[in-house]
């Protein structure tokens, strides 16, 4: 398994709101550079073989989830894109963890 994949969504959100902290659309939340952390940490963890380190992704992921289930009357909604990343982060996990057993 390439390793690059762990880092993926971190990758991802990285570019997405550096777009959008340049082109001054609006500004970020100081929640979004807890979560980029926590993808970050969690890439790092699960490059290291470490399953568990797929909890660090999953937490922003599940917060995700909860602010889609808002109504605060944002333009996307976050539910979608949670679930997408939750799935990600819990099958990365399951492949870490299934291949540390065959060690």
């Amino acid at each position: 398994m390439k390793k690059i994949l762990f880092y993926i969504p971190a990758i991802v959100f990285m570019l997405f709101y550096g777009i959008v902290a340049l082109s001054g659309f609006s500004a970020i939340s100081p929640v979004v550079m807890v979560w980029l952390l926590l993808w970050s940490i969690s890439g790092f963890l699960l490059n290291k073989n470490y399953f568990w380190g797929s909890l660090f992704g999953a937490l922003p992921a599940i917060h995700l989830v909860y602010m889609g289930a808002q109504e605060t009357g944002q333009i996307i909604n976050e539910t979608p894109i949670g679930i997408v990343v939750l799935s990600f982060y819990l099958i990365c996990g399951y492949l870490v963890y299934r291949k540390n057993k065959k060690l």
